[in-house]
């Protein structure tokens, strides 16, 4: 469908002034995460730990429900039928999974242990075992890079619907404007300015919605009506998507959001426990106003562009958009999501530049490296990750959620049981925690290609997370137990808060909290052959 030029130039002009509104926003914000507590890694990749509710809400919330609810999911549903608006609604579950579930204690050890990354809260709980940190950061690179890839096609195919130009030339433009709102920013830019986008993309679902619904001639009811009469096996469940298909999706993108690292980013920068729940509440309610605008807006879409008259079934909603608002709406209502899926793409990009400077340089290859070599090490890895990701975009798949299920689905195999298990049960140890990252990754590869026809019908990530789970627990209950001091850390009540300054500084801290503690066990534990107490094992 053809957009004239007038209507693409005041689109245009919109979406500019609104994009360098959030330009000089960033740079504003770096001044304040110069003038902010912590070190330079603790301020670029947590914001100083102090991120407030509407922050930490709309971290979560625009973490998973991106670019995949505005054009992955729609996309799916358009192509093969509606029963993928019942998957995508399990995503409603993802404030609960992330701040509910693992938040606060998340948050606490994070702290504790001055960790400022995914990588290095594993790292912590499981021995400071290079293996696994070296592991979690591959995992990492290979499955969230992915994600952070569906993603960023979103961003280039909403620039191509407003400029009409190569979806290239949209996506180097928006590649641009994430590497400059990440490096002026970090992790404090990214969330500060996710609240905006945020709350700009919420108004914008209402309004399209509204807007779209209207656009038909019809009212809703005889919309969906005239579609049951015209397309019927749309709306009826198969082999592919049916009752294994929803349960599948109900496990990867409701119950398992909080192994997306960037996601859990959020548990490691709010402020206090009252910030964590009243974000648990808000970020629901925003999730639950994106899922049933879009996913609503679903039939309309199917109604107003039948088969083979959309470039590709992703562009259903921002086509919607152009076509059925006044332009200056259009512009801003598209600039709010892309805006959102540009502040998503910036946490996944400061997340996988920590995994390369501070998990894989800092912490095991260079620990004494100067803040200097490191700052200037940040400013490259966040242009090579933006580089790389670039050229995979370059190729999009025929569906944005493609993409999405196969990496949500990767780094669910490898932290679901190492996340839960390190976080509840205090056997877990870092031999259990290799196996399990290890066979899950190898079970998902060997189930997706049908190698192993292990599936039950589902999706190849749950036999693979449920194999490697029980692998996980009988390695850990036959190997050597975690040292105490890392309990002492991860499960105990009392404990101080580690100072910045690496993890020789939290290991000090450690045995200094150890040597003032007064209890029979540890004494013994101390006594144990001359064991120092932060190396002792606990006993049960």
């Amino acid at each position: 469908m053809d957009i004239s030029t007038g209507t693409r130039t005041v689109i245009v002009i919109v979406f500019a002034a609104y994009t360098i509104f959030q330009l000089v926003y960033s740079i504003v914000t770096r001044n304040r995460m110069r003038s902010g507590k912590g070190d330079y890694l603790s301020k670029f990749y947590t914001g100083g730990r102090s991120n407030g509710i509407l922050v930490t809400a709309m971290m979560v919330s625009a973490g998973v429900a991106g670019a995949g609810v505005f054009m992955g999911v729609p996309g799916f549903t358009y192509t093969f039928g509606a029963i993928w608006m019942v998957c995508c609604f399990w995503s409603l579950c993802t404030n609960f999974m992330v701040l509910g579930l693992i938040g606060k204690r998340v948050g606490i050890v994070a702290r504790r242990t001055n960790s400022k990354t995914f990588g290095e809260l594993l790292m912590h709980r499981y021995g400071n075992s290079k293996l696994i940190g070296v592991m979690t950061s591959l995992v990492i690179l290979i499955f969230l890079g992915a994600f952070a890839v569906s993603t960023i096609v979103g961003g280039g195919r909403i620039f191509q619907i407003l400029t009409g130009q190569d979806y290239r030339i949209g996506l180097a433009i928006f590649m641009i404007l994430v590497v400059i709102a990440a490096l002026t920013g970090g992790m404090k830019g990214v969330a500060s300015a996710i609240v905006i986008q945020g709350i700009v993309m919420t108004i914008s679902v209402i309004v399209l919605f509204i807007m779209g619904v209207n656009s038909t001639g019809l009212s809703y009811t005889q919309t969906i009506q005239s579609l049951i009469e015209t397309d019927p096996k749309w709306f009826m469940p198969t082999a592919q998507n049916g009752i294994w298909t929803v349960l599948s999706f109900a496990i990867m993108w409701g119950v398992a959001t909080f192994t997306m690292p960037h996601v859990t980013m959020s548990t490691i920068t709010y402020d206090n426990t009252r910030t964590l729940h009243r974000a648990i509440s808000i970020g629901s309610v925003v999730v639950a106003i994106w899922l049933l605008g879009l996913n609503g807006l679903c039939f309309t879409v199917k109604y107003m562009f039948p088969a083979g008259t959309l470039p590709t079934a992703d562009l259903g909603i921002p086509m919607l958009a152009v076509t059925t608002m006044p332009a200056w709406a259009a512009g801003l209502v598209l600039a709010g999501v892309c805006g959102a899926v540009q502040s998503s793409v910036g946490g996944m990009v400061v997340s996988l530049a920590g995994t390369v400077v501070s998990d894989l340089y800092k912490n095991i290859i260079n620990p004494k490296a100067s803040v200097e070599s490191v700052r200037r090490l940040n400013v490259i890895a966040v242009i090579a990750v933006c580089v790389i990701v670039f050229l995979f975009a370059c190729k999009p798949p025929e569906l944005l959620a493609m993409l999405i299920t196969y990496a949500t689905g990767g780094m669910m195999v490898a932290f679901f049981h190492v996340v839960l298990l390190g976080l509840f049960w205090k056997r877990a140890n870092k031999y259990g925690a290799a196996v399990g990252i290890i066979s899950g990754v190898a079970l998902y590869i060997l189930i997706q290609n049908n190698i192993l026809p292990w599936s039950c019908g589902m999706n190849a990530s749950i036999m693979a997370t449920v194999i490697s789970w029980f692998l996980m627990m009988a390695v850990s209950a036959v190997t050597p137990k975690t040292p105490y001091g890392i309990i002492a850390t991860w499960f105990g009540k009392d404990y101080p808060e580690a100072p910045a300054g690496g993890t020789e500084a939290v290991a000090a801290a450690e045995a200094e909290h150890l040597e003032h503690q007064g209890s029979d066990l540890q004494r013994r534990e101390r006594r144990n052959a001359g064991v120092p107490a932060q190396t002792a094992v606990y006993s049960e």
